[in-house]
């Protein structure tokens, strides 16, 4: 046999061989069994009041979530320093997958003043489940109609505003006042305390979740001045934005899901494919959020959460020194 023969059937030899391995190495391999979790109940802890707009949002999730994932959410609400008790908590828990923790864009507020040593980054974050935005809302015999009005008002008259101290709504009104408004910030508390104040004339200007405001924009007792997005809300289309008004305060309220630090990746993504599966495909779920907050179906993945949050913070870290620390 000459040498160009046996190089050809040396070629053949070495296909053949890698032939037969191929399909026995795939032989070998066995499919990844399916994540047995949850197994148990869920707890899914709001840093907020029940009957909020973040208690509102983890509630109509857990009722459908429980479809999704076979097993009980039980919502459980811990309030106090402005939502940091309850996220230390759930920082503080087991990263088994059964302590989950929704809160939103407030959470970069208890860290930049202080409230809270900690922040977004100390959490798994699997993912943004809602967005929605507070509303500046004045009663509607206000001698101003608009935001440009309401300013220049203000500087011969400084009005109160209902902000709490820490929070996005202590944030909200200081931008505010960064376009000339003369506004004294008071800490009244929660936005039902905030509601509240208003109605009872202890401060002309509060920023609201439409929500919580709805039933009073509707029979006449409140004016609704800006809602603090890069666009109108097409469920609400008659309320302006800021921006259009000149007044660049746009300020997402990102409802979220953090998990515990060092929770198995598994465990976060068949979460978050179950929030996305709701958002993308249950029409229920699109017209609760829509008769009630006026919200439309949102999804951010975890990564992409965490560029918007890292954004958000970055804008707010500019007022660090004006944004006072609650005591």
């Amino acid at each position: 046999m000459n040498q160009g023969n046996r190089l050809f059937l040396r070629g053949c030899i070495l296909l053949l061989t890698a032939g037969l391995l191929v399909p026995l190495w795939g032989a070998g391999k066995k499919e990844q069994p399916e994540l047995d979790w949850p197994k148990k109940s869920i707890q899914l802890i709001v840093p907020y009041a029940a009957g909020g707009d973040t208690d509102f949002n983890a509630r109509t999730y857990a009722k459908y979530l429980e479809k999704e994932l076979g097993k009980p959410i039980a919502v459980v609400n811990i309030t106090g320093s402005g939502g940091a008790i309850a996220s230390r908590k759930v920082k503080e828990s087991a990263p088994d997958g059964y302590t989950i923790l929704m809160n939103h864009t407030n959470m970069i507020m208890t860290e930049i003043t202080g409230v809270a040593d900690f922040g977004f980054k100390d959490f798994e974050l699997a993912c943004i489940g809602a967005v929605n935005y507070d509303i500046f809302t004045v009663k509607s015999d206000a001698p101003y109609k608009t935001l440009k009005e309401l300013i220049e008002y203000s500087k011969t008259n400084k009005l109160k505003a209902a902000g709490t101290v820490g929070s996005l709504t202590q944030m909200e009104c200081l931008l505010l006042t960064t376009y000339g408004a003369n506004l004294n910030i008071v800490d009244v508390g929660s936005a039902a305390d905030r509601l509240a104040a208003l109605k009872g004339g202890h401060v002309q200007l509060i920023p609201n979740a439409y929500g919580s405001i709805k039933q009073y924009l509707q029979n006449g007792e409140f004016r609704a001045l800006g809602i603090l997005s890069e666009e109108r809300n097409p469920l609400i289309p008659d309320i302006p934005t800021c921006k259009e008004q000149g007044y660049d305060i746009v300020v997402p309220m990102m409802y979220t899901f953090f998990f515990p630090k060092g929770t198995p990746k598994g465990i976060v993504d068949k979460f978050s494919k179950a929030v996305e599966k709701i958002v993308k495909t249950n029409k229920e779920y699109a017209d609760d959020i829509a008769k009630a907050y006026t919200q439309s179906p949102y999804f951010k993945s975890g990564e992409e959460g965490l560029k918007l949050f890292t954004e958000v913070k970055e804008k707010f870290e500019k007022y660090k020194e004006t944004v006072k620390p609650a005591k």
